[in-house]
């Protein structure tokens, strides 16, 4: 009699790429087609669902059957990145498409779509996988740009009202100082008028930008007063002048010093002092002597 043959795959199912184990009983040798391959057990790789048969023979008897390898298709991803370059700090979602499920790495992330916060330009996995259990793996890859270091400072950060500071700052190729939405390479004047902390937005030339502050003190200006004892003498006279309002002050005609000072001019004479508040910052007043 015929042997009776049969032959079971394991798994009935595949991937596209993986193997199956064909194996064959009830007879001696076996021929397995297609592939022309022998053997009790065999190993294949179809591309596509493939019905295999078998032949087995028992000396001059032989008989055939049929197995089935199911071979499911891989998913064909692809990965993408909005948007694919970011700057240190911000943001980039990551999506995948052409499987069911996704795995996103580093991170071990999973979904359709992901948000990543990279500190550095990072080569992203993502591994899809199908409905019925097949996987594939794409890359996509996520720039990340410095953002700028700046350094600021100003010729002296403490003024005297009305006066002009020099401000200025390094690390990044542009910069816009507020308020005053002021745009400079590199260094400003500015004129506050009271204290004010200015901001300083640098970008570089990946379109990063980094603030920093800088705070100018305005020292008020002595207020000064004046007045004279006398302020209409004889001839050869005197009239005593005082101010009030400094900590120092100087006169002139005559370079006198002191808060009062005695004049005898003998034509009639504006005197002007000058008063430093004790912090670098001076005011002027006058005072007049008219001589009869």
């Amino acid at each position: 009699s015929n042997p009776t043959v049969t032959a079971v795959s394991n798994p009935t199912a595949i991937c596209a790429g993986a193997s199956a184990t064909l194996t064959g009983s009830g007879a001696t040798t076996y021929s397995w087609n297609p592939g022309a391959i022998t053997g009790t057990n065999v190993v294949v790789t179809p591309t596509a669902t493939t019905v295999y048969t078998i032949t087995g023979n028992s000396g001059s008897c032989s008989n055939t059957t049929t197995v089935s390898v199911t071979a499911n298709s891989i998913p064909t991803l692809t990965a993408t990145s909005n948007p694919t370059a970011i700057c240190a700090g911000a943001s980039a979602t990551l999506t995948g498409n052409g499987a069911t499920s996704y795995t996103w790495n580093p991170g071990a992330l999973t979904g359709t779509a992901t948000v990543v916060t990279p500190t550095a330009t990072t080569i992203y996995t993502v591994t899809g996988s199908s409905i019925n259990g097949c996987i594939n793996s794409q890359t996509v890859s996520l720039t990340v740009n410095p953002v700028p270091t700046l350094t600021v400072g100003a010729a002296s950060t403490t003024i005297c009202a009305g006066s002009t500071a020099t401000i200025g700052a390094i690390g990044a190729t542009s910069f816009t100082w507020n308020p005053g939405n002021l745009t400079t390479t590199f260094t400003l004047a500015v004129t506050p008028t009271t204290t004010t902390i200015y901001t300083v937005t640098g970008s570089n030339f990946t379109g990063c930008v980094n603030t920093n502050t800088l705070a100018i003190t305005v020292v008020p200006n002595p207020t000064i007063t004046t007045s004279a004892s006398s302020s209409v003498i004889c001839y050869g006279n005197t009239s005593t002048l005082t101010a009030n309002g400094g900590s120092t002050y100087t006169w002139t005609p005559g370079a006198l010093t002191g808060s009062t000072t005695v004049v005898s001019p003998t034509i009639t004479t504006t005197y002007t002092v000058i008063s430093d508040n004790g912090l670098g910052c001076t005011n002027t007043q006058t005072v007049s002597a008219t001589v009869n």
